[in-house]
């Protein structure tokens, strides 16, 4: 059983029955579609770009395994226009943290005139001139990144390539249906009432859903539900160890000249489009070139609340206030546009940035959580640790070919530093 039909739920499921062809799995969510919480909501792109080594690889073999698809037939709607960091003096050593760890993994990061810069993506590179740049505390663009195996995607065909192959092979889904909450039974029952006791051995036998059905797990109950985890979990006693951050995303019409010679610049890949690109203080514009708009997003810490919002909404004060005095700076043009739409969702963040996938006390629950910002480009690695986790495997294969423990993302044996690179 798969409670969440986001990306991480789905790819879950996916691989369990990948590994375990005669498993029956159930699949449930409490929206009437696949994919449609904080999946839906994302920015939708994919980077081999951390400072975290076991980042680096879930990245890697989701992108590769992202890729395989694609040139099997199936479109996501992948595009390697790059990730490009422009960095000033205060935010260049994470950077280059990040650029150290995926040149050991092998991939190539190209540093990027400012020159190109300035003529490709009408960048101001020198700002000290510039009023806006003391006020919010910016500096010049000292030097810029290229991580070139990364891009964007299309999370809703990711999507439909998950449900549509777990349709195909005969997966049930319940939509629609809130769980209400897990089910915790002894694993050995007296048939006493209260039970399970302290003193008995206990597992997640199943969930009861909204609408008053009981779901028992033939094995075991997979929980990859996002930011709504814990409202579930903590009342059986089990943590996520990761918290929901608001983050929106607000789109920009090219609709100039100018703009569009932005949005479709050369230089940076073959794509012919222009890279995601990450200013200082965590200010972003990914490109959109399918509907010819640009995405733009702040990355924000502290002063903003670790909180989930039943239904959020991007806040115009946000971009006008938040977004706007860093991308003016350097990025003028930008800076005179209004979004014509915007729309809000959350991360689920955890302690150290990692993905949590780890099952507590031996209970046949399998937690899915803290994927922190990078779901979808993760996505398809983690269902692969979870899938090995809930079928009692030590080692998985991820989409490039390279093994991992399925401990790893556990909280012990989770051998690792803290990841400094969420957007």
């Amino acid at each position: 059983m798969v409670v969440g039909a986001g990306i991480t739920g789905l790819a879950t499921a996916y691989y369990i029955k990948v590994m375990s062809p005669d498993s029956s799995i159930i699949v449930i969510d409490r929206e009437n579609s696949p994919g449609a919480g904080d999946t839906s909501k994302s920015a939708a792109a994919f980077r081999a770009a951390f400072t975290n080594r076991t980042n680096l690889m879930l990245a890697k073999g989701g992108i590769a395994f992202y890729e395989g698809v694609q040139k099997g037939g199936f479109d996501l709607g992948m595009r390697k226009v790059g990730y490009l960091f422009a960095v000033d003096e205060q935010t260049e050593s994470v950077v280059r943290q990040g650029v150290k760890a995926a040149e050991a993994e092998g991939v190539h990061v190209r540093e990027v005139s400012p020159e190109l810069l300035e003529k490709a993506l009408r960048m101001r590179t020198s700002v000290k001139d510039v009023e806006e740049s003391k006020l919010v505390g910016v500096g010049d663009i000292v030097n810029s990144y290229l991580f070139e195996d990364a891009g964007i995607m299309d999370a809703e065909k990711l999507v439909d390539y998950y449900y549509l192959k777990l349709k195909s092979m005969g997966t049930e889904f319940i939509f629609g249906v809130p769980v209400k909450e897990f089910v915790v039974s002894a694993t050995n029952p007296l048939g006493i009432e209260g039970e399970p006791f302290p003193w008995e051995d206990a597992k997640v036998s199943g969930v009861r859903l909204g609408d008053g059905r009981y779901i028992e797990a033939h094995r075991k109950v997979v929980a990859a539900m996002g930011v709504w985890a814990n409202d579930l979990l903590n009342r059986i006693g089990v943590d996520t160890y990761s918290r929901p951050k608001k983050r929106q995303l607000f789109a920009v019409k090219a609709d100039g000249q100018e703009l569009k010679s932005i949005l479709y610049a050369e230089g940076f890949s073959a794509e012919k489009v222009m890279p995601f690109l990450i200013l200082p203080k965590g200010a972003y514009v990914r490109p959109n070139p399918s509907e010819g708009t640009f995405w733009i997003g702040l990355a924000d810490e502290l002063g903003r609340p670790f909180l989930r919002e039943e239904d959020p909404k991007a806040e115009e004060r946000y971009y006008t206030y938040g977004i706007l005095p860093v991308l003016g700076t350097y990025m003028p043009q930008l800076g005179l546009k209004y979004p014509e739409a915007s729309w809000a969702g959350h991360y689920d963040i955890s302690f150290d940035g990692m993905p949590i996938v780890y099952e507590p006390y031996r209970s046949g629950l399998v937690v899915v959580a803290g994927t922190s910002g990078s779901g979808i480009m993760k996505g398809d690695s983690i269902g692969r640790v979870a899938a090995g986790l809930a079928l009692d495997k030590e080692e998985v294969e991820l989409g490039d070919g390279s093994v991992i423990r399925t401990s790893v993302l556990g909280l012990e044996g989770r051998g690792s530093e803290r990841e400094l690179l969420i957007l």
